[in-house]
């Protein structure tokens, strides 16, 4: 650690004592962790490996989890300000968009689990060995827990092959000499103003326009049963093969995620948790299918949805999301009814969860949709950026996308899960 660094938490530096100091450290160390986790989100659209795609989603919701808990702390302190979250306030700023520039997916899970995750661990312990374990005790669990999980990050990512992914070797030096001043940057603390970012997120490599159809995937839209079959067997296979598609909802959530403007901090949180829930739901569709026998990869993916969301701004985008989840309740609940009906405990237990998951979504663009708005400068309401959201899956996703356009009819055969 450097020695200024050092020096200025010494029992004789009075300021580095004070409980506002400490908050000062603690919201720096969560501002930037919240800038890392979106990061890792941004680039998720784009890892190749399924399992890895999966089990990444995860950890962006545990790092926002401890975030949470630190930001809670921070207000204990006095030290949180505004509940706004500003992205080009954060200590390190140049470490952030540096992993932007990552010229690949599986680069940037070397870079942020090799060099800064290991950095950022360093910084919280440093935290913990002084003679403030008593008067600053009620950080220490919070701290802790931070560093419990990212030493068991750091030790699944040692056994993962993308840790000795290909990367410019220059670039990588760059991201290990700005890590290095991880510490000292937290100790300063974040920066107490900064121009509100309030349009996308242009940064790098981010965001991802086209995500990858994961390794060893067919590609292809989920095929819906004849119209004049009544096998329920059909109908099993196709909400199983729609829950998986909702991999393209998980990655929506993910790219929003990194390009939102800036909004306050439990958005991010909020967002992350709606990510989290779309990649299980797209595990319920694998444990299903494997349980009928098929291969998942065989099955198929189609990333044709998210590649026309892309297309529209974060707002849209969002609204876009939550408008299809609300629409879509009739259809999960006589999926439901149909899957008690036949037996299927399975089914039955993935429309059950998916009702309650998606409920909280609705709620949150509910919440969050009016609050985008303002923090843009929308001059749309709150109702006219609903109405355009669904004119545009009617106009432009059912048109290349099928399953969609099947989502406006009230057939319960015809409604898709959230895709």
């Amino acid at each position: 650690m450097p020695k200024d660094a050092i020096a200025s938490r010494s029992p004789g530096n009075r300021d580095s004592l004070s409980p506002k100091s400490r908050g000062v450290f603690l919201k720096a160390a969560a501002d930037f962790q919240t800038e890392l986790f979106r990061v890792m989100a941004g680039f998720l659209p784009a890892v190749p490996r399924w399992e890895l795609r999966r089990e990444v989603s995860s950890l962006v919701f545990r790092d926002a989890r401890r975030v949470q808990d630190l930001r809670m702390r921070c207000r204990e302190l006095a030290a949180v300000g505004t509940t706004k979250h500003l992205s080009r306030a954060v200590p390190r700023l140049d470490l952030v968009e540096a992993i932007c520039e990552a010229p690949d997916a599986n680069a940037a899970f070397r870079a942020i689990f090799a060099v800064v995750k290991p950095a950022l661990h360093g910084a919280l312990n440093d935290y913990l060995q002084d003679d403030l374990r008593v008067f600053d005790a009620p950080s220490l669990p919070v701290a802790e827990a931070n560093l419990e999980e990212l030493d068991r990050q750091i030790a699944w990512a040692n056994g993962q092959k993308e840790l000795g992914a290909d990367c410019p070797s220059d670039w990588l030096a760059y991201i290990e000499a700005l890590s290095e001043g991880l510490a000292s940057a937290l100790e300063v603390g974040s920066a107490v103003s900064a121009e509100p970012v309030v349009k996308g997120r242009r940064i790098g490599s981010l965001p991802v326009m086209r995500s990858v159809i994961p390794d060893g995937f067919c590609e292809g839209l989920t095929k819906r049963p004849p119209a004049d079959s009544e096998k329920y067997q059909d109908r099993e296979v196709f909400h199983a093969h729609n829950f998986l598609m909702e991999i393209q909802a998980a990655d929506s959530c993910a790219s929003l995620l990194f390009e939102a403007p800036d909004m306050p901090w439990d958005f991010y949180f909020d967002t992350s948790r709606h990510m989290w829930d779309e990649t299980r739901h797209c595990q319920f569709g694998e444990i299903k299918l494997r349980e009928l026998g098929l291969d998942i990869r065989e099955v198929g993916m189609s990333n044709i949805a998210y590649v026309v969301r892309q297309t529209l701004d974060p707002l849209d985008r969002y609204a876009a999301l939550t408008t299809q989840e609300a629409d879509a309740f009739p259809g999960k609940h006589a999926g439901l009814k149909d899957a008690i009906s036949h037996g299927d405990s399975l089914s039955a237990r993935a429309w059950s969860y998916d009702i309650s998951d998606e409920t909280q979504h609705v709620r949150y663009g509910h919440k969050w949709i009016p609050v985008m708005i303002e923090e843009t400068g929308e001059p749309r309401s709150y109702e006219e950026i609903k109405r355009d959201a669904e004119n545009w899956r009617r106009d432009v996703l059912a048109a290349v996308y099928s399953p969609a356009a099947e989502s406006f009819s009230r057939d319960v055969h015809a409604r898709v899960p959230g895709q």
